[in-house]
């Protein structure tokens, strides 16, 4: 059974837009990941500053072995300048 990764994020004040444009490019090194099912970016209407990443593994060790990867720390490249925080991230399992 596969398991979805809910990460939410802030982005630095004056950023989120740029982080709303970097996010889709940071999802797109993850979709080529092994063991990467699907992902979307949301951003929040009612914050429009935060925004959450949904990632559908087939397991959390294909998650954890990807951020293992060379193509993590590109991921990460991708919207760090804009990355205020990292409000919490899980693992969830569809019932």
């Amino acid at each position: 059974m596969s398991i979805i990764e809910l990460a939410t994020m802030r982005a630095k004040t004056g950023r989120a837009d740029d982080m709303g444009r970097a996010l889709p490019v940071a999802l797109s090194v993850i979709a080529e990941a092994e063991g990467c099912l699907a992902t979307a970016a949301l951003r929040c209407i009612e914050r429009p500053d935060e925004f959450v990443l949904r990632i559908q593994w087939v397991s959390v060790a294909a998650h954890e072995a990807f951020r293992e990867t060379v193509a993590f720390a590109k991921y990460r490249a991708a919207f760090a300048d804009h990355l205020g925080e990292v409000v919490g991230f899980a693992h969830y399992q569809v019932i």
